[in-house]
């Protein structure tokens, strides 16, 4: 591994931290049989070599063998504890050869860490333990207070990991204020109608269905087809999946994102974002334009795989479809299955859940008035004084929601700063995150665990 330093860093020892644990190959998989069992489980000792002053200081323990839990004991036990979360298991990277670096090298070089974890999101759970254990050097303790949560599934649903520190959190009693898990980036030069920097704290999540869209047909050789084929059919409802996009709707959160917006926007957005009972109609056509911007205000589609025939010369018995539904807050996945259903069902093809259990209707918006949105903004400002914060819709899946029944708000934010390029790493080719990144997401989190 070849080394560089960072010059005015408050955290030397992080980015050697994090590089370790980027080697451990911690991949998730829906089959159990391609997970690598042992990976995990050293991961999880290596932390009490890296973190010895968290292990002396805080209880741990492991409800399942995807999870980890750190109490650090409050001051006051009248204030409601916070969850600070992570995961700490990886997609894969299933073409290596594309990478620049290994992606389980955990290789510095040039003023990056290069691989898996580093941006999605093993950085998270090394940065938050990091602050705790310079904090602990110093001989600080909270208020209130701290769960450090870490799941290893997140990836594939997130039951085995934060499901089960979700239960034993709640039999233990526990009834959080708020809780932080990754989410939004602070993001670089997205919204060209800004100059500054926007860390984009999560306050709502959409729902999430894999679902399978499924034609039947008369089977046989193909070299006599009928009229109408399994295929062809599958390819009619899908074709009428994205002729019928949901309605697009500007929900609370959005709404907040773009009053938020307003004051450091330029004109003519600034008047557009400022007066929403007058130009909702205008904001909600341009968003549609594009497919970032669309997925904030509806429900959206994507077909992802296709089944079909096993053999070229032999006609399809049924044929599927995956799509990928992510679901707007103020609808669920049974409206959303119902409208599905309807559409396709016109071209002979039915809809049905992909992985049983695996459907998450959206959550709740958490608000800016809450003391956890104000503890997230004033770490933000210690971290990146620049950077606006502003309310925003997450699109992807978290942990989060495992814990809805147990906090009284959610926070999703990663403190990373992002562009198009980076985001191309996250679940893609040369993940990687830059050291002086690294050392103000930890800068971030000192923050927030001094405010608690």
């Amino acid at each position: 591994m070849t080394t560089t330093k960072a010059a005015n860093v408050a955290f030397p020892a992080l980015p050697a931290k994090l590089s370790r644990l980027v080697q451990f190959p911690t991949v998730s998989s829906y089959d159990p049989a391609e997970e690598d069992d042992g990976a995990f489980l050293a991961l999880k000792e290596e932390l009490k070599a890296l973190y010895p002053r968290v292990h002396a200081a805080m209880r741990r323990e492991e409800p399942s063998d995807r999870s980890l839990l750190f109490t650090w004991q409050g001051e006051d036990a009248s204030l409601p504890p916070a969850i600070l979360c992570a995961h700490f298991d990886v997609v894969p990277a299933p073409e290596p050869q594309n990478w620049r670096r290994d992606p389980f090298s955990g290789d510095i070089v040039d003023g990056e860490l290069w691989g898996r974890g580093t941006q999605d999101i093993k950085v998270l759970m090394a940065s938050a333990l990091e602050a705790a254990e310079t904090l602990l050097a110093q001989g600080f303790s909270p208020h209130r207070t701290i769960y450090f949560a870490f799941g290893g599934d997140e990836e594939v649903g997130g039951r085995r990991g934060a499901g089960a520190l979700a239960d034993l959190l709640a039999s233990k009693g526990v009834k959080a204020s708020f809780l932080v898990d990754e989410g939004g980036p602070i993001s670089l030069g997205m919204l060209g109608f800004v100059d500054r920097p926007l860390a984009l704290i999560g306050v709502a999540e959409k729902g999430y269905a894999d679902l399978v869209v499924r034609a039947k047909g008369s089977g046989g050789h193909a070299s006599m087809p009928p009229r109408r084929t399994a295929p062809g059919n599958l390819a009619r409802a899908i074709a009428a999946v994205e002729a019928n996009p949901f309605p697009p709707r500007l929900t609370k959160t959005v709404r907040s994102f773009l009053a938020r917006l307003a004051p450091i926007s330029r004109q003519p957005y600034r008047f557009l974002f400022s007066q929403l009972w007058l130009t909702a109609p205008l904001i909600v056509k341009a968003f549609s334009a594009g497919p970032t911007t669309d997925a904030l205000i509806r429900t959206t589609t994507a077909c992802t795989m296709l089944k079909g025939s096993s053999k070229e010369n032999v006609l399809a018995d049924s044929a599927e479809a995956t799509f990928n539904v992510r679901i707007l807050p103020g609808e669920s996945a049974s409206t959303v299955m119902e409208r599905l259903g309807g559409i396709v069902a016109r071209h002979g093809a039915t809809v049905s859940e992909k992985h049983a259990g695996n459907v998450i209707d959206p959550s709740s918006e958490s608000g800016m008035d809450h003391e956890g949105w104000k503890a997230v903004e004033a770490a933000l400002s210690a971290a990146h004084p620049d950077a606006a914060c502003v309310p925003f819709l997450f699109s992807a899946g978290t942990d989060t929601k495992h814990y809805k029944d147990i906090v009284q708000a959610t926070y999703r934010f990663s403190c990373l700063p992002q562009s198009q390029e980076d985001l191309k790493g996250v679940h893609g080719d040369n993940e990687r995150v830059r050291l002086a990144d690294l050392d103000r997401c930890a800068v971030f989190y000192r923050a927030l665990e001094e405010s608690l």
